[in-house]
């Protein structure tokens, strides 16, 4: 069925022209990567991504509630509803210098793959599909959502997801792999941990407890967890903050606790040792200062992305891994990660991540570069992959059926 796609005169139009279309994309690409967009700050490249989703013609074109942008190219019966998206945010502040720098054919910026090159692709993907007059029969709905990265905790597929849709797949365009195709996802929670105490003179104050103290007894105690292999469970405390000088007791510190496993079960279980280990380390702070003053602990939590898996050998994945086959690529169905995929698959809904064209490195910090030869193959096998899933009129029905809740 993929080669019968494949081999179409329209496919075959559309992949040459995502090939020739490779300089343009590659222009927006280094436009877009200049715009700053931090989580939750991402109104800038949202309204941009809004301007050139209406210049393409999509239907529908809008911005949600949180600022997701999207856009829909409908199909001939509108059914089934496959979901196309990139993510907006980068984990850098707007303070970073986004400029890209281009050495060698290799363009360097903060953020250039992750997740900028996705939302170039649904750009040069929409392209294709109106230039050569694809007629998808389900509905293609191209998403640019906000919230992937840290603190942005999911928040815009949440917002997707949160209310009734229509949407039978779901596509995040976010693997620095051309081949990539994940299908589990690992699921986390975060905490800050606030320890609050009276403070005070270093001398004068002598015995008073101290927050940093506190806080200090409550990390070697969480650093001594032990965890499991299977189902595979990390953390990590990867903030602290707190103090005032040298010589002043503290009254205010924090640590930010990040818990990551692939069962929702162990999230809970590690959540509840964390903080019972926070109280104990309080208690212990208290006992060693005894002091009218205590010692407390506030927890916050500032993350909750769900877990879930999907077979290795499900539909939306064998679709996937037959498009990257059939352009002559190596499909790798790659380990857990969390990704906006997170929440569709928590939800039993068929969805995946997978990889976007070219080479790239350094992600996450400011030396995150990207080669752009031959990239034009990421969105080919995007675009094969979609119109397998959606179905295109007369040449093939679609692959994916509707969801059943």
């Amino acid at each position: 069925m993929m080669q019968t796609l494949l081999e179409s005169k329209t496919m075959q139009a559309a992949l040459e022209y995502l090939k020739e279309d490779d300089a343009r994309t590659l222009k927006e690409h280094l436009e877009l990567v200049a715009i700053p967009a931090p989580s939750n700050h991402e109104e800038l490249r949202a309204k941009d991504m809004l301007r050139r989703f209406t210049e393409l013609g999509l239907e529908d074109v809008h911005m949600d509630e949180v600022g997701n942008v999207l856009g829909t190219v409908k199909g001939k019966l509108g059914s089934p509803v496959v979901m196309l998206a990139g993510h907006l945010d980068t984990v850098f502040p707007a303070s970073v210098d986004l400029t890209p720098k281009i050495i060698d054919g290799i363009v360097h910026a903060p953020g250039i793959t992750d997740d900028t090159r996705a939302l170039a692709e649904l750009l040069t993907i929409v392209r294709a599909i109106k230039e050569t007059g694809i007629t998808p029969i389900g509905d293609l709905v191209f998403c640019a959502n906000v919230g992937e990265e840290g603190l942005g905790d999911l928040r815009g597929v949440k917002h997707i997801f949160g209310k009734k849709n229509n949407i039978d797949a779901f596509i995040s365009i976010d693997n620095p792999k051309i081949g990539a195709v994940v299908n589990k996802g690992i699921g986390s929670y975060r905490y800050r941990f606030n320890f609050i105490a009276r403070g005070g003179h270093s001398f004068s104050d002598f015995g008073q407890p101290s927050a940093i103290h506190a806080l200090g007894i409550a990390i070697a105690k969480i650093a001594q967890f032990k965890v499991p292999q299977f189902p595979k469970t990390t953390y990590n405390v990867g903030v602290v903050e707190g103090g005032t000088s040298v010589n002043t007791i503290a009254a205010k510190a924090s640590f930010r606790l990040d818990i990551r496993s692939d069962s929702q079960e162990e999230l809970k279980r590690f959540s509840s040792l964390a903080i019972e280990a926070a109280q104990e380390a309080v208690e212990e702070e208290n006992r060693l200062r005894p002091h009218e003053d205590k010692a407390k602990v506030i927890v916050e939590q500032i993350g909750d992305r769900p877990s879930g898996t999907q077979p290795d050998d499900c539909l939306i994945v064998n679709i996937a891994s037959a498009a990257i086959m059939a352009m002559g690529l190596k499909a790798e169905v790659r380990p857990s990660s969390s990704t906006d995929a997170n929440v569709p698959i928590s939800l039993g809904i068929p969805a995946i991540t997978v990889g976007c064209g070219g080479r790239s490195g350094g992600s996450h910090t400011e030396q995150e570069w990207f080669d752009p030869k031959d990239a034009y193959k990421g969105p080919q096998k995007n675009l094969l992959m979609v119109m397998a899933m959606v179905g295109m009129d007369g040449v093939q029905e679609a692959m994916m059926p509707k969801f059943k809740s």
